[in-house]
């Protein structure tokens, strides 16, 4: 009957020790849960309005809202200056070169041309000098001079004039239209070189004679 009744009562008191410890074990659990709620409360800054906050290995890393972070972005974009790319940059550097290659030389023009072949080519002058003068007639001599770098195988020179007919020439054969010629002995003529021919005409009324007339250097 003791050992009974020692049994009986050993039950319903190792139950009560053992919810007591129970509770012991909950409580400190949940003096556990609420330092940690605390502490939490306490680093995340404790008031409703406050935003949540980011740890990343124990540091403290607050977190940008999307619209501020979105408008410092779009202002950082448009502060910063445009950077050329290396690849637009080498082509525009390129493309600003001087072109290597030697240029093609220019043909020379035809004005050119020409002076070149008349400085080497052979020319003449043809001047008049009145020796005689009587009632309606005078007698003129003819000065035809080598003036070009080469030597010319022949002249003409033009006689056509207003109002004066010539009747007679010396040292010139008449060619046509007033033109005369030099003869086969006295038409060649080096530079610098000259030849005298002359002639007789008669003057219309209000006729001049003048100083100089065309000359035409044959080659």
């Amino acid at each position: 009957m003791g050992d009974a009744a020692g049994g009986h009562a050993d039950g319903p008191g190792g139950r009560g020790r053992l919810h007591g410890r129970l509770l012991q074990v909950l409580g400190a659990v949940s003096a556990v849960a609420a330092v940690i709620a605390l502490w939490q409360f306490g680093v995340f800054g404790g008031g409703p309005d406050r935003g949540p906050v980011d740890v990343i290995e124990g540091l403290e890393t607050p977190s940008v809202p999307e619209e501020s972070a979105s408008s410092g972005v779009a202002s950082a974009q448009a502060a910063s200056p445009t950077v050329e790319s290396p690849s637009e940059s080498s082509a525009a550097a390129t493309s600003a070169e001087p072109s290597s290659a030697s240029p093609s030389p220019a043909a020379p023009s035809e004005s050119a041309s020409t002076a070149v072949e008349e400085a080497v080519s052979a020319s003449c002058t043809a001047s008049l000098t009145l020796e005689r003068e009587w009632d309606d007639s005078v007698q003129v001599s003819v000065e035809v001079v080598s003036t070009g770098s080469v030597a010319l195988a022949s002249w003409e020179i033009d006689l056509d004039l207003q109002d004066v007919s010539i009747y007679n020439h010396w040292n010139m054969r008449e060619l046509d239209h007033g033109r005369y010629g030099s003869e086969d002995w006295n038409g060649r003529l080096d530079p610098g070189e000259d030849a005298v021919a002359g002639f007789q005409a008669a003057m219309g009324d209000g006729a001049s004679m003048p100083d100089a007339v065309a000359c035409t250097a044959r080659s």
